[in-house]
């Protein structure tokens, strides 16, 4: 039974190899809770190894030092890695709470105790001695190799009053380093030949390695987000720029009818000229509020250029396309035409056609801007 365990072990030790190569590979080394969960890994095989030892060291009789040694560490390393979690887990709830590493004194306090009773009763021979090679365990057995549940008990106490910044899936998940030595230990006081602790600690490595490799894979996916939106955001206004208007002309769809709503700012420069930059920032991000207003909730709004704006209406149909034309046209005229327009609906197929059409419309609509008002940006570039 003793070297059917210790085989178990090592195969757990095997995995936890596996993770700790991919934790060293990936895990985002600055982060505290990564580093104490690559603690909590090593801990963990360190045990198992020195557990899987001092079963075959047993079995076979050999030298009493080493096994001594190994059964040493296969105890105390249990304390090491209950402590270990007690500060991953403040770590994990810090980013929520602002909690004191100061918590988890009372799980360090036993660990270290049951370390120095673990040392004196091998000493003394109350906890365990080797007599013709073979372990024979004290009256101190049982009480230390219970003792780090004590700690395991602070943590669990930690857990329930921090419930609400954990949240109640990841609590599942931590709370796995809880549940499994406790069923382990309560497996042990019916089948005392069957002491699972490290395998148990072994499997809550595993299980918390899926939850940070999820919480990674979250976190890259929504940095991967956040830039692409920033490299497709225009910064002044908060709508598509340049790259956004291209990226969705270029995405392939189903959409049948398309409407293309075509604006150029007028008299940008005189406000540049006369009042400022920042007066004319105002100014386009006024029209770039205007536009979003109007046809935000229909499709897509773009400034493809300084003062440039072009709106992208997928599968509208031409009647609200006309209503929206003509509430653009009305929000002009009401802000004394401080754009020119051109519109064109028709065949998603014919978009860059559409595009064109809606640029000579609005181009056309801002000579008629010029010989209304009696403007001409050109002379005023050059006056």
């Amino acid at each position: 039974m003793t070297l059917r365990i210790a085989s178990a072990e090592i195969v757990s030790l095997c995995f936890l190899l596996i993770i700790l190569l991919s934790l060293l590979r990936n895990a985002d080394k600055s982060s505290i809770s990564n580093r104490l969960f690559i603690a909590l890994t090593v801990s963990s095989g360190a045990g198992l190894l020195a557990d899987a030892l001092s079963y075959i060291l047993d079995e076979y009789r050999v030298n009493r030092v080493v096994l001594t040694t190994s059964n040493i560490l296969a105890f105390s390393m249990i304390n090491v890695c209950v402590s270990l979690f007690a500060f991953y887990l403040i770590s994990f709830i810090r980013k929520k709470k602002d909690l004191s590493y100061r918590t988890v004194i009372p799980v360090v306090v036993i660990s270290v105790l049951d370390i120095l009773l673990i040392i004196l009763g091998t000493v003394n021979g109350k906890f365990f001695s080797v007599k013709n090679g073979r372990l024979v365990y004290g009256p101190w057995d049982d009480f230390l190799t219970i003792m780090p549940l004590f700690g395991v008990v602070v943590i669990l106490i930690i857990m329930v009053c921090n419930l609400r910044y954990i949240g109640k899936r990841d609590t599942a998940v931590l709370g796995s380093f809880v549940v499994f030595p406790l069923i382990s230990a309560v497996i042990l006081i019916f089948l005392p030949d069957l002491e699972f602790g490290y395998l148990a600690t072994g499997l809550s490595c595993a299980v918390m390695f899926t939850f940070i490799r999820r919480e990674e894979i979250a976190e890259a996916h929504n940095r991967e987000q956040i830039i692409k939106e920033l490299s497709t955001q225009d910064s002044l206004t908060g709508l598509l720029n340049r790259r956004g208007y291209y990226e969705v002309l270029e995405q392939e769809s189903d959409h049948n009818s398309l409407g293309i709503v075509f604006c150029d700012l007028n008299a940008l420069k005189y406000t540049n000229d006369n009042f400022g930059h920042m007066a004319g920032d105002a100014y386009i991000r006024k029209f770039a509020m205007m536009l979003q207003q109007i046809f935000g909730e229909f499709g897509h709004v773009c400034r493809i250029g300084g003062d440039e704006f072009v709106v992208l209406l997928h599968d509208i149909h031409e009647d609200r396309f006309e209503e929206l034309k003509d509430k653009l046209n009305s929000a002009i005229r009401e802000n004394e035409k401080m754009a020119s327009a051109g519109y064109a609906y028709g065949d998603n197929g014919l978009a860059m056609d559409l595009i064109r059409y809606a640029e000579e419309e609005m181009y056309i609509d801002k000579n008629r801007y010029y010989q209304e008002t009696g403007q001409d940006r050109r002379r005023q570039a050059t006056s």
